[in-house]
């Protein structure tokens, strides 16, 4: 029988990362190993972290050797360092690539051996037997999910293929919009843009959920309605908190997997180190209208969620208007309508599809298989 479980305590609302301290102190944490990148570390945040940790005398060591796509080297790299400080429970702060590089630590840490052991490959094994350690999540975007998702994404520096690494879900998180208020308005685009991909693919998913559609559709309308003001209005603190709560409910919509857009945007971000969310912005259009046919329906439910009139149109200029119209939230927001836009070539795309089909096939199958051709002609339509 289907199932879902929601399987990440989260802790919300302004100043809660003062109490992070004490839920370490409630777990018997001996030493925190916090996993950031330094563009959060700068930015002050992490300050309130070791501050909360103080507070309670938690001892702690920050490892921010992370970067925009966390590679296997640097899990492994986090891995010696929480080894030689004797981590025993692990704080991610920052956007998607912190939390997801400690997830790679946190399977390494659990199961040996080396990071590249525990990526995904289809067939080929990769699947980390034993749980992880104790993981609390302190999201600073407002978009990725990753902060109460059971993956992480991880390219392997051998191929640049993103790969899966899985059984690695999160045990607290910390929303908390007075880290995020500060977020500078590319980054609120693009993360913003990664959780309506999410929550779209989720819906136009073909093993959705009731429990899986409801989180997708809350995700899909208040995100059209806030990303705009959070990332260019007058109220745009007020909108981030909103977009932090959209994000967190398209995360848990993922459960049932993506697709398309996010396998092929994988491999646009592990070739020419694009941002994920720009990538993804860039090709949700791109794979919505290729696939209008087949998904036309809930297109213009979409398109109801996101306050479209659509009165009188027939179901295809319906679902016409939703992608026309999430082409122009990618516009009012200031992300690259164009792959050519971030560096991608056309000599590129031959080995972006293989990429797409060797390194994340698990994604690439929703509405339908892909094959070679159909990839190689979303990404000429998106360039």
């Amino acid at each position: 029988m289907p199932e879902f479980a929601i399987r990440t305590r989260t802790i919300y609302g302004a100043g809660c990362i003062k109490e992070l301290g004490k839920h370490a102190k409630e777990q018997g944490a001996r030493h925190v190993l916090i996993v950031t990148d330094p563009g959060v570390r700068k930015a002050g945040i992490v300050d309130q972290v070791e501050a909360s940790l103080r507070e309670f005398a938690v001892p702690f060591t920050v490892f921010e050797d992370v970067t925009p796509n966390p590679t296997d080297g640097q899990v492994d790299r986090g891995v010696q360092v929480a080894r030689e400080v004797g981590a025993d429970l692990l704080c991610a702060v920052g956007g998607g690539s912190a939390i997801d590089a400690a997830k790679g630590i946190a399977v390494v840490l659990a199961n040996g051996g080396e990071a590249r052991q525990w990526l995904f490959k289809p067939g080929q094994g990769g699947l980390p037997p034993k749980p992880i350690g104790p993981f609390f999540a302190v999201p600073t975007t407002t978009g990725t999910g990753s902060e109460i998702s059971g993956a992480a994404v991880i390219t392997e520096e051998a191929t640049h293929h993103k790969l899966l690494v899985l059984n690695c879900t999160p045990h607290m998180a910390f929303l908390d919009p007075e880290l995020v208020a500060g977020m500078p308005p590319a980054i609120t685009a693009a993360t913003g843009m990664d959780a309506l991909t999410h929550a779209i693919e989720a819906y136009v998913n073909p093993g959705r959920t009731p429990f899986t559609k409801m989180f997708a559709t809350d995700a899909i309308r208040s995100i059209a309605r806030s990303l705009p003001e959070a990332v260019n209005g007058p109220d745009r603190r007020r909108a981030i908190e909103e977009m932090q709560f959209a994000s967190n409910i398209a995360g848990h919509s993922m459960a049932v997997g993506l697709g398309k857009v996010h396998g092929m945007s994988h491999c646009v971000s592990g070739r020419r180190d694009v941002p994920h969310g720009v990538a993804n912005a860039i090709l949700l259009t791109a794979v919505l209208g290729y696939h209008r046919e087949e998904i036309a329906d809930k297109l213009r439910e979409i398109g109801h969620l996101m306050e479209l009139n659509t009165f009188g149109m027939s179901v295809e200029d319906a679902a016409d208007h939703t992608v026309k119209a999430i082409a122009q939230l990618r516009e009012t927001v200031g992300i690259p309508a164009k792959l050519s836009d971030v560096g991608v070539q056309p000599d590129d795309i031959p080995t972006l599809v293989q990429d797409a089909l060797t390194s994340q096939l698990v994604f690439i199958h929703h509405p339908v298989p892909s094959t070679p051709e159909l990839l190689t002609a979303i990404y000429q339509s998106a360039l």
